[in-house]
């Protein structure tokens, strides 16, 4: 299994909504930001974005989607003289799932939707996601990708039986597919794990930490996996993650645990050894000096909240 199918089947998105807007110009909004991950697809016409950190334009034509991971407020407009709404303002426009804004004038028309993701689950790819991520329809989109946009935009125009949950799973669809685009993006992931699985040589080796996290792995026998020599592998391997393979590799097994102490209800001396500790003294030690917590602790408090992975409280420094 390779590590994004692996990290993407535990993925999974909690109250999503989804608004089709009909913006008619003159048009403009601002947000000053929400705590949850948002996206927008443009169906037709065009507009432009800034945030506080791209002050520079955006420009979104039809076909475009773009994917915000943080709380950052934001400004959507079709001109730069167009006066902006508060989004609570446009908000209040609102009808069933629908909202129509702006002066009458020539139609853009936007699919959003906000959901909130499993803080830990989503740490593997809030990580190395940038906070804004652009797909342009013009950056050689897959036929998959494609299909999920065509399916949520006539989802959301003409809603049927189980609706909400159709749209839902095509939210799930979407990110899994941007995080694809962004992978294969010229100038994409760098200093990551993702940059490493779409690397020739390290590729093996980070399949095998992540397929088997538990064998007695050294720096010597992943860099034979990946055909190279050992100082070789280990310069490549910290060039492209921005870790050695090992701090990698204790990363991944302590994510891992984190998952099953959440998830299950193993003892924690089998959860040890699952990730590759003989000795649950050890287990103990690396695990609190990687999070902050002992598994007894961590596992006490539930683990993380299922909630925003923006909220406001401090994190395992894992992947």
């Amino acid at each position: 299994m390779d590590p994004l199918t692996e990290i993407l089947g535990d993925f999974s998105i909690r109250q999503a909504t989804f608004t089709r807007l009909e913006a008619s110009a003159p048009w403009a909004w601002a947000s000053s930001g929400e705590p949850v991950v948002k996206f927008v697809l443009v169906v037709r016409g065009s507009g432009i974005l800034t945030t506080d950190s791209h002050p520079e334009p955006i420009s979104l034509r039809s076909g475009d989607v773009f994917i915000m991971l943080d709380e950052e407020p934001y400004r959507m407009y079709d001109h730069e003289d167009s006066l902006p709404m508060p989004c609570v303002e446009v908000e209040r426009l609102r009808v069933g799932n629908r909202i129509e804004v702006g002066g009458g004038g020539a139609v853009t028309t936007f699919v959003s939707g906000m959901f909130q993701m499993d803080r830990l689950e989503a740490r593997p790819l809030t990580k190395v996601l940038p906070p804004l991520l652009h797909l342009k329809l013009d950056q050689n989109r897959s036929l998959a990708f494609q299909s999920v946009l065509e399916l949520l935009a006539a989802e959301t125009d003409a809603p049927g039986l189980g609706s909400d949950a159709v749209i839902a799973r095509l939210f799930e669809l979407l990110f899994v597919h941007a995080v694809r685009a962004y992978s294969a993006m010229p100038g994409g992931p760098t200093r990551s794990w993702l940059a490493a699985i779409g690397d020739a040589n390290l590729e093996r080796a980070i399949h095998a930490m992540h397929g088997e996290p538990e064998k007695d792995w050294t720096v010597e026998t992943l860099a034979r996996l990946s055909g190279m020599s050992r100082s070789a592998f280990a310069a490549r391997f910290k060039a492209v993650v921005g870790q050695s393979p090992l701090d990698y590799l204790t990363g991944w097994r302590i994510y891992r645990a984190s998952r099953l102490i959440q998830d299950q209800q193993m003892p924690l001396t089998e959860i040890a050894r699952a990730v590759g500790y003989e000795s649950i003294a050890a287990f103990n030690r690396v695990f609190k000096r990687e999070t902050g917590a002992t598994p007894g602790a961590f596992r006490r408090d539930g683990g993380l909240p299922a909630a925003s992975h923006m909220a406001e409280r401090s994190q395992p420094n894992f992947l």
